[in-house]
């Protein structure tokens, strides 16, 4: 007699072969399976032993193929968890990831400080993931999202509407902060912005086939976009206010030397991810203007 557990165990074993690491290749396949019988964990690791039925062979082997071709398993789903809550993902837009909640922490920390006005700016919002995170958990916040993308505007949409923050979240067409003007400054502007650096070989195959490119590359070194940003926010940003950046591994020290070259920031700190790599640039706008 096949089971569950016998299944979802060859699917394991089929995804390591591809390539998926130990540590996604269980878990992956048992994702899929629990979306297919409509059981959450507990249930699954109390009836996995179940004999597996001709209608759940038929609709999860399709989804254990595609993984099998390194399709993400947010994309497979069309959902994925950030910050405690669940998005909508799509092709257009980048699979949220664990580091960013790290950028969404370093925002809602400058909403904290005195002098506050909760004003924020996401550039490049793609799902809406940061906007919304932030939204829902500082009620006082309102939140200008900013994406050159429609298909990826309208992913981030669906994700306001979702969460119940349309009144204060604004979605905007615009190449990053040309739609801001410096004489409303804002708390803080938190991007996610692509990091990568063209051509690079390092990019997993679940990354480098399926995620959208312009979200991605950001020039021979990945930090094209930064530099833009950096000297972009300097005039929209309080003083006092921050610019808080997800960066890529290794790049923290050029960051420095890119914020040294605009006088309206007078310093950058660093936030690590939980391998101890700095993750999140955070500058700080100079209460004096050096420029």
């Amino acid at each position: 007699m096949m089971t569950i557990h016998d299944l979802v165990q060859g699917a394991r074993d089929r995804f390591l072969q591809a390539g998926i690491s130990s540590t996604l290749a269980g878990l992956d396949a048992e994702v899929l399976a629990r979306r297919v019988l409509g059981w959450d964990q507990a249930r699954f690791l109390t009836n996995r032993h179940d004999r597996a039925t001709s209608v759940f062979l038929l609709n999860y082997e399709p989804l254990g193929a595609r993984r099998e071709r390194r399709e993400p398993v947010s994309y497979i789903l069309g959902t994925r968890e950030f910050y405690g809550l669940d998005f909508e993902v799509t092709p257009d837009v980048l699979s949220p990831r664990p580091e960013t909640e790290l950028a969404v922490a370093a925002a809602l920390d400058v909403l904290a400080s005195p002098g506050s006005s909760g004003r924020v700016v996401d550039v490049g919002t793609g799902s809406g993931c940061i906007a919304v995170a932030i939204a829902v958990t500082r009620r006082d916040a309102t939140i200008l999202a900013i994406d050159r993308s429609p298909a990826a505007l309208a992913v981030a949409a669906r994700n306001v509407r979702r969460h119940g923050v349309a009144d204060r979240v604004a979605l905007v067409a615009a190449d990053m902060l040309t739609a801001l003007s410096p004489r409303r400054p804002v708390d803080v502007v938190v991007s996610n912005p692509p990091y990568v650096p063209d051509h690079s070989a390092d990019v997993a195959p679940d990354v480098a086939r399926y995620e959208p490119a312009s979200a991605l590359y950001a020039g021979p070194d990945g930090l094209d976009v930064v530099r833009r940003l950096v000297a972009g926010a300097a005039p929209v940003v309080r003083p006092g206010g921050r610019l808080v950046l997800e960066i890529g591994i290794g790049q923290a020290d050029a960051v420095v030397t890119i914020a040294a070259t605009e006088p309206a920031w007078t310093g950058v700190t660093f936030r690590p991810d939980l391998q101890g790599i700095a993750r999140i640039a955070v500058l700080t706008r100079a209460t004096v203007s050096g420029r």
